[in-house]
């Protein structure tokens, strides 16, 4: 896996900037080496709404596979606009909405309505490290479900991240509500419990 570069362009006279990245992954789908690669290219603006601690952004992601033929419709994009809310300084409440009006494998629109929160843990001194909660559950809605290979899906998470001289160390536990006959007519594991390290 390749790692995400960002960039901010602050716009001046406007509490905006501008973001860009590049994420990069191996991938597999058991399509006979058609697709081998996954690049996802994000853009877009992000902001606050004056001095209410309401934040914004509007951007897009074009997930790419270089290599796999056209008429496999894997190429697609997804505009991705989120709001998010710190009340307090201790915790971080986003929602979000991506869409897509022709999701992988030509398989129709797709939303994803998704809450997250993230609360900081007190009793730490922040000399040592921040230690930081947080959970999220979302909903992938997929028009047509045949072509993607499963039906639409609940999607839930919960993580710490220990934040030590600038740098984040996380560990997250992903989960559907999609059991094994569900997933790729129970030909794939893709489904499955994860639990990732960042």
């Amino acid at each position: 896996t390749l790692g995400t570069k960002d960039f901010d362009v602050a716009i001046p006279g406007y509490d905006i900037s501008a973001y860009g990245g590049v994420w990069g992954s191996n991938v597999d789908f058991q399509d006979g080496d058609e697709a081998q690669v996954e690049l996802d290219w994000s853009f877009g603006l992000t902001g606050a709404l004056a001095d209410t601690g309401v934040g914004w952004t509007l951007g897009g992601t074009y997930y790419n596979y270089p290599g796999a033929r056209g008429s496999l419709n894997y190429d697609y994009w997804e505009i991705l606009p989120s709001l998010s809310y710190a009340p307090v300084d201790w915790v971080s409440l986003a929602v979000g909405m991506p869409y897509s009006p022709d999701y992988f494998g030509a398989s129709g629109d797709s939303y994803y309505p998704n809450g997250t929160v993230s609360v900081i843990i007190p009793g730490i001194p922040e000399k040592w490290f921040k230690l930081k909660a947080n959970g999220g559950v979302g909903y992938q809605f997929i028009e047509k479900n045949a072509n993607y290979g499963t039906p639409s899906y609940l999607t839930w998470t919960l993580g710490l991240t220990a934040t030590v001289k600038g740098v984040d160390i996380g560990v997250a536990y992903y989960d559907t509500n999609l059991s094994k006959s569900d997933c790729f007519a129970g030909t794939q594991n893709w489904c499955d419990t994860r639990f990732v390290g960042t």
